[in-house]
């Protein structure tokens, strides 16, 4: 092919790209990341930041007059976009522009949670298109009392080569599994890194990643003993191989079995939810570490958003062999 018919076929590409408008995801890697959440609204809040932050990539900061439109994708009653500089300078917040060329990285939730700390922590990923999520307790505009905020986040590279972080948040989204895996994760490194007694303390912190949505990590010696425990922070030492479920199931000596056998496990039981007479479902995932030579578990629980209603002994079969 000549040079002019090269530069013929870009131009081309270039003006189809042009009137086509940006490449959001693409739909191969669209599908893989979504495929990750159970929920329809997480998969929301992602698509919708994912493709805020092909706008920035493509236009820059003229995307922001985009994302500042009313009653558009990127601000309804719903959700709205914010994006800062990873100096913790806020760059755009529909919501409250009071605090455009602020630096509010010292902003802290209910619980003294860093939050802009997290939030452009993600942008001090290596990786180009590196994204989190950051939970956070905090006051909604139409509740009388503070609730778990969930936001993802997307680093982003603008072409004027400056980097971003994109993000929006919801009081809506559920435990999905992979927030939990990644919460597990991060403490089963924190503990090779930093060992037991500066791990422990973080893991306890309410103000740490490893609380979020009303659930915690926890720490098991290998035989079920609490090393951490903040659901009993005063009752050291419980020995949950003991723990029975609504229909008498030995969870965790299922997961210690599981886990003699893997690095990491999920266990699956039945439990009501606090204030209810009804069975939910329950899952618990430990991964394990070795620390000092001794081998822990390290893991947490939550329940899934939809409740199972049904007989003992068909709750008993059905733990035997779960769907899914």
């Amino acid at each position: 092919m000549t040079s002019r018919r090269l530069i013929l076929k870009a131009s081309l590409l270039m003006l189809v790209a042009a009137i086509a408008g940006p490449m959001l995801i693409s739909p191969a890697a669209a599908k893989s990341q979504l495929s990750l959440y159970t929920y329809s609204d997480t998969r929301r809040l992602v698509s919708l930041v994912e493709d805020a932050a092909a706008l920035i990539e493509r236009d820059g900061e003229a995307a922001f007059k985009q994302f500042a439109q009313q009653n558009s994708r990127w601000l309804n009653e719903d959700y709205y976009l914010f994006v800062y500089a990873l100096d913790g300078v806020c760059l755009f917040h529909p919501i409250t522009p009071e605090l455009i060329g602020k630096n509010i990285m010292t902003l802290h939730d209910m619980n003294g949670k860093p939050i802009i700390r997290e939030i452009t922590d993600v942008g001090r990923k290596s990786e180009s298109d590196a994204n989190g999520w950051v939970f956070y307790l905090w006051q909604d505009r139409i509740q009388l009392t503070p609730a778990w905020k969930s936001a993802y986040i997307r680093k982003v590279t603008a072409p004027s080569g400056q980097t971003f972080v994109v993000g929006s948040g919801s009081f809506s989204i559920k435990v999905e599994k992979p927030f939990v895996e990644e919460r597990v994760r991060m403490a089963a490194e924190l503990l090779a890194s930093a060992g037991k007694d500066e791990a422990f303390k973080q893991i306890q912190d309410p103000a740490s990643p490893f609380v979020f949505l009303d659930s915690f990590v926890f720490v098991l010696n290998s035989q079920g003993r609490t090393l951490v425990d903040p659901a009993f922070p005063t009752m050291a030492g419980r020995d949950l191989s003991e723990f029975r479920d609504a229909v008498g199931f030995y969870a965790i000596r299922e997961l210690l079995k599981k886990l003699e056998q893997a690095d990491e496990a999920w266990v699956q039981y039945l439990w009501p939810k606090p204030g209810s007479a009804s069975t939910s479902r329950k899952l618990v995932y430990a991964r394990k570490v070795v620390v000092g030579g001794d081998t822990l578990l390290v893991g947490s629980d939550f329940f899934l958003a939809t409740p199972i209603w049904m007989k003992a002994e068909d709750a008993r079969t059905w733990l035997r062999n779960p769907p899914g």
